[in-house]
């Protein structure tokens, strides 16, 4: 019998782990160039049927990683996203952008629930709180690395679908490549939102969404605000940090899945925002404004409610 990666106490950056922070990196690296180029002239018709798409499909994904193997969830919305790419070259009109927005966002909402609980599973269990800071960092980093590929190539006009195709068959290699150990199905609700909101998480996820559109806001208005996105990346492992202590033993999963959807649907709101005419001609101040909300908020409010529902 194969032995799993995850038996004894050895390093969270073990084969497995690696792998699917490389797919995780590569999911983020490679959505966020393409809504980047895509949102140019049609933010509403880009950002909003993606956001959908995230939301939609969430409180099913418990019930999907139950039902079939876990790195199939995460190997196979790859596969989506490239046909999106590729959808992307033949669209003419503002109703095929939107559909394939829509399917982006389903497939990078499953390949995100589907990695969070591929990086849990594929450690050892008192390793998992490390894994967890690791990975909301990597995908963090990706987020910035798509982020700045995108503003670059809208200023070069230098875009090509060949380069969110080639990363999303590198993503689909290395998700497939994860080996995870089998698991009983435990006849989960096909649909439910116990896996996928931590309800005592929802005041610091609002938190985090208000600065994460702060700084997607950023990216588009200042030519430094792309380094908003870096201290996002870099404070993730803190933030999510919180929502694991948030969170009870069988919610860990739950906590981190809340954190990266805020996380995610932030910046993509905050591009949205920016790519407005109104939104790219406020010189800054308006999301300097709504940083520092985020900061008071949690000086204030977040803070304290932290340190008095934590249960870890």
């Amino acid at each position: 019998m194969r032995k799993s990666s995850i038996d004894g106490g050895g390093s969270p950056c073990n084969r497995n782990f690696v792998l699917t922070c490389v797919a995780g990196f590569l999911l983020y690296a490679s959505v966020y160039a393409s809504v980047m180029v895509g949102q140019a002239g049609r933010p509403g018709d880009i950002c909003f049927p993606f956001a959908m798409g995230l939301l939609v499909v969430g409180p099913f994904h418990a019930w999907l990683a139950d039902k079939f193997r876990r790195k199939h969830v995460l190997s196979y919305p790859f596969l989506g996203l490239l046909l999106v790419a590729v959808g992307n070259i033949y669209a003419t009109t503002d109703q095929q952008f939107s559909l394939l927005a829509l399917v982006q966002g389903m497939c990078f909402g499953l390949a995100m629930s589907a990695g969070i609980t591929l990086s849990i599973d594929s450690v050892h269990s008192g390793h998992r709180t490390a894994a967890n800071r690791t990975y909301a960092l990597v995908c963090g980093l990706g987020m910035t690395a798509g982020v700045a590929a995108g503003v670059w190539m809208l200023a070069t006009g230098t875009y090509s679908w060949m380069w969110t195709a080639a990363a999303c068959v590198l993503g689909f290699l290395a998700a497939s490549a994860v080996y995870v150990p089998f698991r009983a199905p435990i006849g989960l609700p096909v649909c439910s939102t116990d896996r996928y909101l931590l309800g005592r998480a929802l005041l610091p996820a609002l938190n985090v969404g208000v600065l994460a559109f702060a700084c997607g806001w950023l990216a588009l208005c200042r030519p430094w605000g792309v380094a908003g996105l870096l201290v996002l990346a870099v404070l993730s492992p803190w933030m999510v940090r919180m929502f694991v202590k948030l969170s009870h033993h069988c919610q860990r999963a739950t906590g981190n899945v809340t954190f990266h959807l805020w996380m995610a649907v932030g910046v993509l709101f905050g591009i949205q925002v920016g790519a407005l005419p109104w939104g790219s001609s406020c010189e800054g101040w308006m999301p300097l404004a709504c940083l520092a909300v985020a900061v008071a908020m949690y000086a204030g409010i977040t803070r304290v409610y932290y340190k008095k529902m934590r249960v870890r």
